[in-house]
């Protein structure tokens, strides 16, 4: 079977608008000889960095994410960064479409060859929420063209801006918009072309060929991919229910999945056809006869190289008064503080801080020492209530004599390794308590201190546990709430976080042996075919990420614009949020400050 890449492709961060799960991908790309996928998210990076995790760990299971990438080593099926963005005429303005409703948008696939293009992506994405919200993130050509340095372009979908022309019959319109692309991007602007059986794809195909010839422009074959296998269509259609709150039976538009022959897919319809999976060669082929197409994925895949994540400090740095360096000043603090905590610094209590001072300095952590004694001092100059400091950082004398923590470390024996080891070097964490009802303004403090364009709240996901799962299933079969209700009673109580598989006694525990399940559900599942169906969903989209949220207290101060490193979000709250979670951003080189 000859290779085959595909360019344009939906996981689960695309949130209920996308199934390709990233942990099985790898393999199935492996199996089917596809050398290369790319991530093409709706409007968001999410899951960028999982999406390189798990295409490292398909690889070496065993090797360490960051030095996989640093040592460059090959991988099995390369992973390539990229994003369908949402395009509108000026992403400045906010109006409605026709009779009140959301406005329609545009898509457009953008690649990132490197390292340079992941953060002109990077910035493209942020733009999007940060500025161009309504609705959908949305950017402008001249957001695009700005950061197009280092992108590859695909002209996407049926959504796109050239097959939208060529649809309503405006030859000219679709011309000058492959023009625009090509100044920009070059040999680096491609025509998709696609076919997953829809009337209106085989209206614009044609079209497409020839415009793509007339410009000197190649086409490239995509599938659109929003899950991993045929079979798998209809929890599409479950995801897309769930997240438009409607039940399957009660659609006429093929979302039943018995009308597979729709005319149109829109940006809040359901797929047509159960053809927008990861197909091999040969299925492309049949679809889309047209070698030149097929083998300008590999050509495209060879462009990109996704070896461009590194972690590096970003903290910024402190300016202390009075000329001092940020060294000089944390000593100033450190000893002046003790005179006030001890009244005598004796030899151990002299010993201790510069033991600690030593460690500091050398893991190149002053500044963060500088700015939690900073933001606290401020806290408590304007009266807002501090707690005494929690957790290891507790064990430190540097930050109780500078007032960081208010407990005595000598007087507990409490240990300053447990905060900073310099044999396991991690991330200082200090766990400080503000009063709840003006912890903002600590927040509003540092924002304007360190500037609103470097300084963010971070992102968490909500994802379907296992009865929500369950729930969510029924009410989309459009099953009474008793008949459902009646499964997930059956999940014991402390049972809460066992997968559908482990109470199906199909599961095995961590050293392997089965996982016996629990009989009445068992039971219930092999002599009840609408529980079976209702578990069968339930158990293919549990885990899935359902919506964005923001966690409760950690915050990233940043040296430079938080946009140059990570891409940014927004909530439904209306909060700046970091796309990737705590834990991608410390990895990175982010710092966490936990404001409680």
């Amino acid at each position: 079977m000859k290779p085959f890449a595909h360019l344009h492709v939906h996981t689960e961060f695309s949130l209920l608008d996308g199934a390709v799960r990233t942990d099985k991908v790898f393999k199935l790309c492996d199996e089917l000889n596809i050398p290369a996928i790319a991530m093409t998210d709706h409007g968001n990076m999410y899951g960028a960095i999982e999406f390189l995790k798990a295409a490292v760990k398909y690889t070496d299971k065993d090797a360490d994410f960051l030095s996989f990438m640093k040592e460059r080593r090959p991988f099995k099926v390369k992973p390539i960064i990229g994003c369908e963005v949402y395009m509108t005429e000026d992403m400045h303005v906010r109006e409605k479409g026709v009779n009140g409703a959301p406005p329609k948008l545009n898509h457009l696939i953008l690649l990132a060859k490197g390292e340079t293009g992941y953060h002109n992506l990077i910035k493209i994405v942020s733009a999007g929420y940060t500025d161009g919200m309504y609705y959908k993130p949305r950017v402008d050509f001249d957001m695009i063209q700005k950061h197009s340095e280092g992108l590859v372009c695909l002209s996407a979908c049926l959504a796109g801006t050239i097959p939208q022309a060529i649809l309503k019959k405006d030859f000219a319109a679709a011309d000058e918009w492959i023009k625009k692309f090509k100044s920009v991007f070059g040999d680096d602007f491609y025509i998709e072309i696609q076919n997953h059986n829809i009337s209106a794809q085989k209206i614009v195909l044609p079209h497409l060929i020839r415009l793509a010839r007339e410009n000197g422009v190649k086409t490239v074959a995509t599938n659109d991919a929003h899950y991993l296998t045929k079979a798998d269509s209809k929890m599409q259609k479950v995801l897309m229910a769930i997240s438009f709150h409607s039940t399957l039976e009660s659609d006429d538009d093929g979302a039943s999945g018995e009308n597979m022959s729709g005319e149109s897919v829109g940006d809040d319809k359901y797929f047509p056809t159960d053809e927008f999976y990861i197909k091999d060669y040969d299925e492309m082929y049949a679809a889309l006869p047209y070698e030149d197409a097929l083998d300008v994925t590999l050509e495209i895949a060879e462009k990109c190289d996704p070896y461009f994540i590194k972690k590096e400090p970003l903290l910024p740095s402190y300016t202390p008064p009075d000329g001092l360096s940020a060294e000089e000043y944390l000593r100033k603090l450190t000893f002046d503080g003790l005179k006030v905590r001890y009244g005598k610094i004796t030899e151990e209590v002299k010993a201790r801080a510069e033991y600690e001072l030593g460690i500091v300095e050398r893991l190149h952590f002053v500044d963060y020492f500088l700015i939690v004694w900073d933001f606290i001092n401020y806290a408590e100059s304007q009266g807002i209530p501090v707690g005494l400091g929690r957790g290891s950082g507790a064990g430190s004398i540097v930050a109780y004599a500078i007032g960081i923590t208010k407990i005595d470390p000598l007087k507990y024996a409490l240990i300053f390794e447990r905060f900073l080891n310099p044999e396991r070097v991690s991330n200082p964490d200090f766990d400080i308590d503000f009063c709840v009802d003006r912890r903002g303004e600590v927040i509003e403090y540092v924002t304007e201190k360190y500037g609103k364009s470097n300084v963010s709240q971070i992102a968490t996901f909500g994802t379907m546990a296992t009865k929500a799962a369950i729930k969510d299933v029924g009410r989309v079969f459009d099953l009474p709430f008793s008949e459902v209700n009646n499964i997930t009673k059956m999940i014991p109580r402390g049972s809460e976080k066992m997968h559908i598989k482990d109470l199906l006694g199909r599961g095995v525990d961590k050293e392997g042996k089965p996982i016996a399940g629990v009989p009445e559900m068992i039971d219930l599942y092999n002599n009840d075919n609408t529980a079976r169906r209702v578990l069968d969903m339930a158990e293919k989209i549990e885990g899935m990420p359902r919506q964005i949220g923001m966690h409760a207290a950690g915050v990233i101060i940043c040296r430079d614009p938080i946009a140059d490193h990570v891409p940014l979000s927004r909530t439904n709250e209306d909060v700046i949020v970091t796309q990737y979670d705590m834990i991608v951003d410390e990895e990175l080189g982010l710092l966490k400050m936990d404001f409680l």
